[in-house]
């Protein structure tokens, strides 16, 4: 009997889709579930899924509502003792689930197992994540808003995600909300090895949606502090009344960081998709406009990938998807 559900939520999900859904065909652990959330798709996608023939596929057909309320309908309806993160773009590695489902069931007090990741770009493969792996380390980050945990790559109890209420209602920073209050009830962990090629493109995150984001992970860390504390819970709305009236010099740091944030994101882009010299051009202006956050970001980037093969070529179509996570 599975013991293992993968959820994905897909929107237009093509050209990527088959690569994605073949990468789950493709594992060592045959003994799965797969339930695909199609979120209004007005490409190929839905003919595409109506064309696959697997018992163990379930597809879920609907109007658009966003990836939360998406990911939250996928769950309503899984019954495994595990749930599998993978979005409709990105490629697990073949001894991913096996990998997993066996540190989860040799440790009973972990509720959320993420992995290190490799970026995947449209020409070219490398530059793997360096995240934290232990409980500790992993909240620490997460409460002052740094990244910790890729939401592709993990493998949650299915009884603990349904008890704390799934994906909030807010459109963006879902995963940040599930870890801190995952990591409440539980203890979180990443597999200190790479089982998921993670596609970054040019339709990855605008300025703009990236300080939203940044935002809401912020919101999303002092609801959890408060949660922990015993305190009363803040509004949204609240929070960024807060957030407008501090200091003139921290919303100025907090600008520069955003813009650092999208410069390395699109230095990634260019350089993965063989941009060499526009991609370090990139990187040069992530560092002038926050030289701490970016040289922490390169350097454990090269921590990780100094012993590592030389970035790996892809066949991948130099196209675009509205990947919500990139």
């Amino acid at each position: 009997m599975a013991r293992v559900t993968i959820l994905m939520a897909v929107y237009n999900g093509m050209p990527f889709l088959p690569e994605a859904v073949n990468s789950i065909f493709d594992q060592t652990l045959d003994d799965w579930k797969f339930i695909i959330v199609n979120d209004g798709s007005t490409d190929e996608t839905a003919a595409w899924l109506a064309d696959l023939d697997d018992p163990r596929i379930q597809i879920i057909n609907q109007l658009n509502q966003g990836l939360a309320a998406s990911l939250n309908n996928g769950l309503q309806v899984c019954e495994t003792e595990f749930v599998a993160r993978l979005d409709s773009d990105d490629i697990a590695l073949p001894n991913r689930l096996e990998r997993q489902l066996g540190y989860m069931i040799r440790h009973p007090e972990v509720g959320l197992l993420g992995s290190q990741f490799e970026r995947l770009g449209e020409q070219e493969s490398g530059f793997a994540s360096k995240l934290p792996c232990e409980h500790d380390d992993i909240m620490e980050a997460l409460l002052h808003a740094r990244h910790a945990l890729c939401h592709p790559t993990i493998m949650m109890r299915t009884e603990i995600i349904k008890s704390v209420g799934g994906y909030w209602e807010h459109a963006i920073a879902q995963d940040w909300d599930v870890y801190l209050k995952m990591g409440e009830q539980s203890k979180l962990a990443n597999l200190d090895e790479v089982l998921l090629k993670y596609r970054i493109h040019t339709g990855s995150l605008n300025g703009q949606k990236l300080a939203a984001i940044r935002r809401l992970q912020r919101y999303a860390a002092e609801s959890s502090r408060r949660r922990m504390e015993g305190l009363p819970p803040i509004t949204f709305d609240e929070f960024r009344e807060t957030e407008d009236q501090r200091p003139l010099l921290w919303r100025v740091n907090e600008k520069m960081n955003v813009r650092a944030m999208h410069q390395y994101r699109q230095a990634m882009t260019s350089i993965l998709g063989g941009y060499r010299v526009r991609g370090y051009a990139r990187l040069a202006m992530a560092a002038a406009s926050s030289p701490g956050l970016t040289t922490r970001r390169i350097s454990r980037i090269l921590s990780y990938n100094h012993k590592a093969e030389p970035l790996q070529r892809t066949n991948a179509p130099a196209q675009a998807t509205n990947g919500s996570d990139r």
